[in-house]
């Protein structure tokens, strides 16, 4: 019988406890499974259509030839209480003929069928296992963020423009919304007017505004130089970052 050992923690690598083996007229090796890596430690981005493809890895050890792991991603207090927002199915390593191996795993986040609500951005668990001569497994509520996509538009104008003339610069920040499968306004945000000049690599924040209605962006600038400008977006805990496609102006 497997042994559930919850830890609230919030690690860019997991582990799993161990458990002794069983000690039946052999050398004991340990069950373990850890260095458990969900998305390269980064969060999950999910639009309104189409599928993330989620790697996770972990590190088995347990006796040869006996040993197999798994995991299952989900959203809510523990696996068990969350049948309606997991990732099915779990995924799974067969048994290795080594005593240690990387076991590795492909998840699938569908827009509207894994994640069907808004409120399912933010955090979720994993619940990880390996199975050998004895049994170990851990859930950690706080393993990984999975947010909504974002999306910025940009458009600055006169183009072209004179010299210490004003520019005025507009877009629209908007993320997935699961529920409809469609992108809409986000409002409220902080988002960064930056510029590169044409000989630059750089990009410099020049200012930072609200989003107001449907995500709407406005900001002015004196038109000094040739060179790109653009919106971009830091992102939060439910929606993912996102930087508009530059726009060049010519300056005369």
């Amino acid at each position: 019988m497997r042994t559930r050992v919850t830890i609230a923690a919030l690690t860019g690598t997991l582990a799993l406890a161990s458990l002794p083996a069983s000690a039946a007229g052999q050398a004991a090796v340990l069950t373990d499974a850890g260095n458990i890596v969900v998305n390269g430690g980064k969060p999950v981005v999910v639009g309104a259509s189409g599928t993330t493809s989620v790697p996770v890895t972990m590190t088995v050890t347990g006796p040869a030839g006996k040993t197999e792991a798994g995991a299952t991603l989900f959203h809510g207090a523990n696996s068990t209480d969350a049948a309606d927002a997991r990732v099915n199915p779990g995924k799974g390593c067969g048994v290795n003929s080594a005593t240690t191996f990387t076991c590795r795993m492909t998840f699938a986040f569908t827009a509207r069928q894994t994640v069907k609500k808004n409120a399912m951005a933010g955090v979720w668990g994993v619940h990880a296992w390996a199975a050998g001569d004895a049994n170990a497994q851990i859930e950690i509520p706080v393993a990984l963020n999975v947010v909504r996509a974002a999306k910025l538009t940009v458009d600055a104008s006169p183009e072209p423009v004179k010299y210490g003339k004003t520019l005025t610069i507009t877009g629209q920040l908007t993320r997935a919304n699961w529920e409809t499968g469609k992108y809409a306004g986000n409002t409220n945000q902080t988002v960064k007017l930056q510029f590169r000049a044409k000989q630059s690599d750089t990009y410099t924040t020049i200012t930072t505004v609200r989003s107001g209605t449907d995500g709407a962006l406005k900001a002015t600038a004196t038109a000094s130089a040739d060179g790109y400008w653009r919106w971009s977006f830091d992102g939060t805990h439910t929606t993912g970052p996102a930087t508009a496609t530059a726009d060049y102006v010519d300056v005369r």
